[in-house]
């Protein structure tokens, strides 16, 4: 991924894909079972936000699990963005996003039952992006709070649905592919200020490339004669 030269530029970025999917099995028959084991990673006022709708009460399985890797993949997102990806505890700090979670950038905000993460981003595609002819994104101005530091800063998270698409195995028959979420994860903005005027979610735009293994080798400076050689001793 890369950032236009005409957007704000960050000193760091990291991301993170997830897909809808529970890994259920025999030990983890259900999405809640499944779940459990994740809320040590989470906040209480995170999980509370993953386990409950705008109305406080339980969310439905499909949203609960959007909900939770939204949540997770913001964290993952974060923790890249910083170099030390799972080499840190999640749990040792909680990210709030500015008009979801909380109505203002003030550290004490109380946290705001809301609908999920999810059903944000599709009620604003259906509102500016109703035909989905251009990649839509979805950006928050999150405030990360550390648990046992009293400082802490500002960063934007975008969202980039993955767009279910029709796929056909070998026997012709057609099936829809899981849906998911990129999370885009960039900043810091050390002040406040710096913040709200970045509020504005078309400044955070991200141009999203389709790079070849090849692309990828010849972009970190390797001619195509090396890998010719790389391939003969294979």
């Amino acid at each position: 991924t890369h950032a236009s030269s005409t957007q704000l530029q960050y000193d760091m970025i990291g991301c993170d894909l997830v897909i809808f999917e529970a890994r259920l099995n025999k030990y983890s028959p259900t999405i809640t079972a499944f779940l459990e084991s994740f809320v040590g990673c989470f906040t209480t006022s995170e999980w509370q936000a993953i386990s409950n709708d705008a109305r406080s009460l339980p969310r439905s399985d499909d949203s609960l699990l959007k909900e939770f890797f939204l949540r997770w993949a913001m964290k993952e997102a974060y923790t890249k963005a910083l170099g030390v990806g799972l080499n840190i505890n999640f749990d040792s700090f909680e990210t709030r996003l500015i008009g979801h979670d909380v109505d203002s950038t003030d550290i004490e905000g109380v946290w705001i039952p809301r609908d999920g993460i999810w059903e944000s981003i599709t009620a604003d595609t259906q509102q500016n992006n109703p035909n989905e002819q251009v990649e839509h994104q979805f950006s928050f101005v999150g405030r990360v709070n550390r648990t046992r530091d009293p400082n802490s800063d500002y960063w934007v998270f975008s969202f980039i649905p993955l767009v279910e698409e029709v796929v056909e195995n070998s026997i012709q028959s057609e099936e829809t592919a899981s849906s998911g979420c990129i999370c885009i994860c960039k900043g810091p903005f050390n002040e406040e200020a710096d913040a709200a005027t970045s509020s504005d979610s078309k400044q955070h735009h991200i141009t999203i490339e389709n790079l070849s293994l090849l692309d990828l080798i010849q972009l970190h400076g390797m001619k195509s004669t090396d890998i010719d050689v790389m391939r003969q001793k294979k």
